[in-house]
């Protein structure tokens, strides 16, 4: 993927956006508002078919964000005129993404929409290349911001939104200004990607865009343009024989009572699935720990596990701060350069892409000077650094317990074996430790380390890791700690009066009974890494936890559908706080044949056949 930069603008007289670089405005000086609602909603007839009950989210996508008040406007008039149930998907399209400030700047000057504007920057994505999915009015209006060049990331989305867009913004700076996006690729995009019926508008009537939508299908019409403009386009994709339907929303099973669990029976709820949990207890294994922490897995290059934790990371941040907000804590986490090695390796990835580096956006991560890492917390060791502004620590257990708190969980539950049902039914049949047996169409297995013994018969091979973490009661020192330290393990500020020290790693161990060699360690790792400190060296350990991740051999996590009806979510290794939200999210959206939040590359990647024995 290529490395997107933000957006250059200047503010005319007007104060209102012109991007340098397209040397166009964003929207009308005289009343961009208006605009929006004429050329989009009046003429894609949003209002009268937003009121149509339906069982899917209407989706509207759009050839160019911007400011995003198009998303704003169908925002206001969504939740003014769909039914109380109904929701809302709007896929935007963006190639060089405002920064936050210019953003704030310019949709100041729509006063009337300051609340969704105020909520829609708060959750608004750093400038990293795909997806970023965010759910904005308590769920209503899901927002799919794809960052990059649209002609590159219209592959990335297509393969799974085939069908499944009912208006197009055809939007975007004139075609005579950014004629590299007005282009024949684009319009068959869209008639793939569309419903039969679909509707789109654009405010150009340039007759190269007249001729393109109309060789790629559409019915196209010109009509009064706004305001001082003579004409602009609208028009639809005829109507065909229906098309095939997905799946209907029946019952998902799903298998575990950690996060993974968790989020997969809070994400198919909210698309309207109904589900039923077996797990052994609630958050009784490597979701269990006292504190966990939340920042994404970058490297030194661009890399597609990168670009997972990127989108991940992200929507994990928000999912938490919607969902359990009195348990999510953004403190901020920062990664010490206590060797050399570590040291070089964190330069290389804070470099921008201009010097050759991966250019993570410095919202996402920045280089911290050794005074500066002082300064996030003066008990820090005066080394160079990583900073992740939106990271921070979460309490697992209550985080679990609290997305699983309305969902019917069967406890006590030890399933021991999945296997195709003997009778003709293609329903999978469920095998419990107490002779329980059960017959199930559709079932997702997210029982972490479970998995590694249920999957053993379907030739997918994990790895199971031990993990122990520390606790220690805080002294004067580490009590004001700010923030949480990553370093060869990690340290989280107090709760309690208690900081969590972790984590080991014993591979192909499934021993939990707790170790003082272990707790060792993370003693001595806390010590050797922070030295020459001397508050680390005084801390007390009063309690030990130990627990079994699930890991990949490539890193990635383990999503998708293994066979027709079994589905999976695992590999989530020590990051499944990070990684879990969005991959819940992408597997609903899978199983109900819904656009995807993540590229179909990534994707790909995956898909659990990938660890198959060969």
């Amino acid at each position: 993927m290529t490395n997107p930069t933000h957006a250059q603008v200047t503010f005319n007289e007007f104060g209102l956006p012109v991007a340098t670089v397209f040397d166009d405005i964003y929207f009308n000086n005289e009343n961009g508002l208006a605009e929006s609602n004429y050329v989009f909603i009046q003429h894609n007839d949003l209002l009268t078919r937003w009121q149509l009950e339906r069982e899917r989210p209407f989706v509207i996508a759009e050839s160019g964000f911007g400011t995003g008040l198009n998303l704003l406007v169908c925002w206001e008039q969504f939740l003014q005129h769909a039914p109380a149930d109904a929701t809302l998907h709007f896929i935007s399209f963006e190639k060089h993404p405002l920064t936050p400030a210019d953003l704030a700047r310019a949709l100041a000057a729509f006063p009337q929409l300051s609340e969704p504007a105020a909520e829609l920057i708060e959750l608004y994505p750093p400038a990293e290349p795909g997806c970023h999915r965010r759910h904005l009015a308590n769920g209503r209006i899901i927002l799919d911001l794809w960052i990059g060049d649209i002609h590159q990331q219209l592959p990335a989305w297509l393969p799974h939104a085939a069908d499944s867009v009912d208006a197009w913004f055809l939007d975007g700076f004139a075609p005579d200004k950014n004629p590299d996006m007005w282009q024949p690729e684009l319009y068959a995009a869209m008639a793939t990607s569309c419903v039969a019926g679909a509707t789109f508008a654009t405010f150009t009537a340039a007759g190269s865009v007249r001729r393109g939508l109309q060789q790629a299908g559409f019915e196209v019409a010109k009509v009064k343009g706004f305001g001082r403009k003579r004409e602009m386009l609208c028009g639809q994709l005829p109507k065909v024989a229906a098309r095939p339907q997905p799946p209907q929303t029946e019952a998902v099973t799903i298998i575990g009572g950690g996060i993974a669990a968790a989020c997969v029976a809070h994400e198919l709820s909210q698309a309207g699935v109904s589900t039923e949990i077996f797990s052994t207890a609630v958050a009784d294994a490597a979701s269990g720990n006292p504190q966990g922490a939340v920042y994404p897995l970058l490297h030194a290059e661009r890399s597609p596990l990168a670009d997972y934790f990127c989108m991940a990371f992200g929507y994990a941040t928000g999912f938490y701060q919607q969902q359990t907000p009195a348990l999510w804590h953004p403190v901020g986490v920062v990664q010490l350069a206590y060797t050399d090695a570590r040291q070089q390796r964190y330069n290389k990835i804070s470099q921008d892409s201009a010097s050759g580096g991966p250019g993570y956006d410095t919202a996402l991560v920045r280089a911290q000077t050794s005074a500066e890492t002082q300064q996030l917390w003066q008990a820090l060791p005066p080394c160079p650094s990583l900073y992740y502004p939106s990271g921070g620590w979460l309490s697992p257990r209550q985080v679990v317990s609290q997305l699983l708190a309305n969902h019917l969980v069967h406890q006590g539950a030890v399933l021991q074996r999945i296997s195709r049902s003997s009778a003709a039914d293609g329903q999978w049949q469920l095998e419990f430790a107490d002779g329980q047996v059960e017959h199930r169409s559709r079932v997702v297995l997210a029982c972490g380390a479970n998995l590694k013994h249920l999957l053993e018969p379907f030739a997918v091979k994990l790895q199971n890791v031990r993990g122990q973490v520390t606790q220690v009661k805080a002294n004067a020192v580490s009590a004001e700690c700010p923030l949480v330290v990553c370093y060869k393990g990690y340290f989280t500020p107090a709760v309690a009066g208690l900081h969590c020290v972790g984590a080991t790693y014993a591979r192909d161990s499934e021993d939990l009974s707790t170790r003082t060699a272990d707790e060792q360690e993370n003693l001595s790792n806390l010590q050797d890494n922070l030295a020459p400190l001397h508050w680390p060296q005084e801390l007390e350990p009063v309690a030990n936890r130990a627990a079994i991740r699930n890991t990949t051999r490539d890193h990635f996590p383990l999503v998708g559908e293994l066979e027709e009806g079994l589905w999976v979510l695992g590999g989530l290794g020590s990051r499944g706080f990070t990684a879990a939200p969005l991959a819940a999210n992408a597997l609903t959206a899978a199983l109900l044949q819904r656009p995807l939040p993540l590229p179909a590359q990534l994707w790909q990647r995956l898909q659990p056949q990938r660890l198959r024995n060969e």
